[in-house]
């Protein structure tokens, strides 16, 4: 029987393994530090909503209830704030055709805007009603 001779590998192989390797750590990290990179630099942002449902969350979901609201110029925004099984009908149903202001993290306002690689929907982290422009012309007359 023939015996196999051990290669050592080449420096090009080491320096491509060592890439490699470098280039997943970083993407790892990058993935694992998107909830806390979304936890910096809270800021309102104005959306057009034009339509809210209710969603739930794949087996393995930390949060198995949210709410996606359709909105005209952020894109979809998920909003997962203390929604359950038991209120997020409600929570649905507070969402009607207009504009809103969501607080928005970093990572979210990207999405929001459309520049984010993987097209995720932003994550709000709270939301309010504008008044609209008939309602501001209501209270303008009284």
């Amino acid at each position: 029987m023939a015996r196999r001779r051990n290669k050592t590998p080449t420096r090009t192989q080491t320096v491509v393994t060592l890439l490699i390797m470098f280039g997943g750590l970083l993407f790892m990290t990058w993935a694992f530090t998107d909830p806390w990179r979304d936890a910096q630099n809270l800021t309102w942002v104005e959306c057009e909503v034009m339509s809210a449902k209710t969603q739930r969350g794949g087996r393995n979901s930390s949060v198995p209830w949210y709410v996606a609201v359709e909105t005209r110029d952020c894109g979809t925004v998920v909003y997962r704030v203390g929604t359950s099984q038991d209120n997020v009908e409600g929570v649905a149903a507070q969402f009607e055709p207009g504009p809103y202001e969501f607080k928005f993290g970093a990572v979210s306002q990207r999405r929001a805007q459309g520049g984010t690689l993987l097209g995720h929907a932003a994550d709000a982290k709270d939301f309010r009603r504008l008044p609209t422009e008939e309602n501001r012309a209501v209270s303008d007359v009284q």
